[in-house]
């Protein structure tokens, strides 16, 4: 595989038709942002510090997915799969387990943690919607 085609891997391919990981990244952190914000203003510190929290756990988890689906589409054997798939387990075992220990012993305001942990589903959301207004005006 060349260079040129694992940088685009990495990054999130080309423009094309698909969306690139990177957009949604950036869409993430923005509503991130924005929500934190808003929690912060509007209900607490404590509620946006909590949205904050589960922000980026959910966006670091998003991002070590990328970095292992990159890999595995790069090395593509029975092998690589079976790894692939031990981290992904791996990982939800560390998450729940984190998720454990912040709830239980860290003073967190829950609803606000929950709603840092939709960032990238609704970066997901949001970005797709950009992209199909995109391709509706070029239709």
């Amino acid at each position: 595989m060349t260079t040129a085609t694992q940088a685009e891997l990495m990054t999130g391919g080309t423009e094309g038709a698909d969306i690139p990981i990177r957009r949604v990244e950036l869409i993430s952190y923005l509503v991130l942002l924005a929500m934190a914000l808003i929690g912060w203003l509007l209900l607490s510190p404590l509620a946006g510090i909590s949205v904050l929290i589960g922000g980026f756990v959910v966006i670091l988890s998003f991002q070590w997915l990328k970095r292992d689906a990159v890999r595995l589409s790069l090395n593509p054997t029975k092998q690589a799969k079976i790894r692939f798939m031990l981290k992904c387990l791996g990982r939800l075992v560390v998450l729940g387990l984190l998720f454990y220990y912040l709830v239980r012993y860290q003073q967190l305001h829950i609803p606000g943690f929950l709603v840092g942990l939709a960032t990238v589903q609704i970066g997901i959301v949001l970005a797709t919607i950009s992209k199909m207004k995109r391709l509706l005006k070029e239709a």
